[in-house]
């Protein structure tokens, strides 16, 4: 069996089953990991075998022979019947997109929706329904911005040649990993190289870590536990993918910064009307009391929609009547730009058996956190897990695939160094300062726009209006933005990690 059930472990266990790395989360980024890590096993077998003689390399690649991913929930799998699995979407940067290719799900996706152009309007200026009265009166701002509705975007990034991201779904992304993991898996049945245990519907207690960080230390050691069954388990590693509620985080005590928005994120997915460019825009529109709302693409004629707003409001929007509906999605949308952001015709719905009526629609709570000090001996947080953020900035993801390519590549470094896996010095310490490195500037970014958009909306949109419109000011600052916004940066800074080769 693929995932093997403790039933199943147990005749091949002495007392405790062994692991190198425990991964914690069956999610995008647990699978992801996973499958990293996979990678990198048959990577340094393959690398070293090339270099030195084959006893090195079996060596090397010893110090991953036994993965573990454990989930409490089931299996992933993408069913594109069900609209509620074609709800979440995720924007995926072109470094992003590499990396998931090099990791072997890229090619697997159906839904991978281009786009080449990123549009930003803000009600202080765009908005129809915001009179003369609402707009700053001062002569700085009605000079540059004017005095009355105007319909161009105060900010756009525009690349025909390639795109500047990707829109793919949540769950097919998840459930693709999971079968480039199963493969990897299946690779090794009857070799004895390896051996990779996928364990759904069970999780750790009991998680205990070493005090003190010395090298070739004890082992960490759990309970896997899956209905009235469990085992003893010990790790060289633990890995928590385990997303915003990650259990792992809560049992490290781990130092975090924690920021209530205070809002709730209403997502549904939207038929629209078709637009004469293929739909490759995504439209992103801010209002003066701090709510956005974002228009992702996901094909020639339908989209995702993410509004931020009060958790009320959110509330109002999931329990209206699809006229009504339609009508708020559009006033907050296409009435900005008429000729440039396409009309929502509908929101797909179904009938269920018993005559209720569903749609593909829903909502969740929107909360920063930042871990700052995300690692132990033996335990390392990603992901979610690590830093949680707003979802306009549409690098949560991103940054989760970031991580795990950081944490990859410092493995296998510590690994041909012959350091300890499980070391805070050699592993923890220097993937903590990946991290950051590459959310630390995403996340001041997004809160100094989403402060400024709201405190000082006048002078949030006479800024934006600037830097899309000042010749040199605007080819350098949207050049740096993007070097950030689509992972350039972290790919120059890893560019010898073998999964952005």
């Amino acid at each position: 069996m693929l995932r093997r059930n403790l039933s199943a472990l147990a005749p091949s266990l002495a007392t405790v089953q062994a692991n190198e790395v425990i991964v914690s989360g069956g999610g995008l980024v647990g699978a992801a990991m996973m499958a990293s890590l996979q990678q990198l096993r048959k990577h340094l077998h393959s690398s070293s075998a090339s270099q030195a003689d084959r006893s090195t390399a079996s060596l090397l690649a010893s110090q991953l022979t036994r993965l573990m991913l454990v989930d409490p929930g089931k299996r992933p799998v993408y069913d594109a019947s069900n609209m509620m699995h074609n709800l979440r979407t995720v924007s995926i940067t072109p470094v992003a997109s590499k990396i998931i290719d090099n990791l072997g799900a890229w090619d697997w996706l159906t839904t991978k929706h281009p786009y080449y152009r990123i549009a930003v309007r803000h009600e202080q200026t765009n908005s129809p329904f915001l009179g003369a009265g609402g707009r700053s009166s001062s002569f700085f701002m009605t000079s540059v911005l004017g005095n009355s509705t105007s319909t161009e975007p105060l900010l756009e990034f525009t690349d025909l040649r390639k795109p500047v991201g990707f829109i793919c779904l949540n769950a097919e992304l998840n459930s693709c990993m999971m079968d480039v993991v199963e493969a990897q898996q299946r690779a090794l049945v009857g070799t004895g190289a390896a051996q990779d245990t996928l364990c759904f519907g069970a999780h750790l207690e009991g998680v205990q870590i070493p005090c003190e960080d010395t090298l070739a230390g004890p082992w960490g050691s759990a309970r896997l536990v899956a209905g009235d069954a469990n085992i003893d388990v010990s790790f060289g590693l633990l890995l928590g993918c385990e997303g915003r509620g990650s259990s792992l985080r809560s049992i490290l005590s781990l130092p975090s910064l924690q920021q209530d928005y205070a809002q709730t994120a209403f997502v549904c997915n939207v038929r629209l009307e078709k637009a004469e460019d293929g739909n490759v825009c995504s439209f992103q529109n801010f209002f003066r009391d701090g709510r956005i709302i974002a228009l992702l693409p996901t094909s020639e004629d339908t989209a995702n929609i993410v509004f931020s707003t009060t958790p009320q409001h959110a509330k109002e929007l999931l329990l209206s009547t699809q006229k009504d509906l339609i009508a708020e999605l559009n006033r907050r949308l296409c009435a900005f730009a008429p000729n440039d952001i396409p009309k929502i015709l509908e929101v797909p719905q179904t009938s269920t058996p018993d005559g209720t009526v569903r749609r593909a629609q829903g909502s969740f709570p929107l909360k920063l956190s930042l871990t700052t000090t995300p690692y132990a001996p033996r335990a390392i947080l990603l992901g979610d897990a690590a830093h949680g953020i707003h979802p306009f900035a549409g690098q949560g993801l991103n940054l989760g695939i970031y991580d795990l390519c950081a944490l990859t590549s410092v493995l296998e470094q510590a690994i041909r160094s012959g350091q300890d896996i499980g070391s805070s010095v050699a592993v923890g310490q220097v993937f903590a300062g990946h991290m950051l490195s590459h959310t630390a500037p995403v996340i001041t970014g997004m809160e100094a726009i989403k402060k400024l958009t709201y405190w000082t909306p006048g002078l949030a949109s006479v800024g934006m209006k600037a830097l899309n419109s000042i010749p040199v000011v605007s080819t350098l600052a949207k050049d740096a933005i993007m070097q950030v916004s689509s992972g350039a940066l972290f790919a120059a800074r890893h560019r010898r990690c073998f999964l952005l080769q």
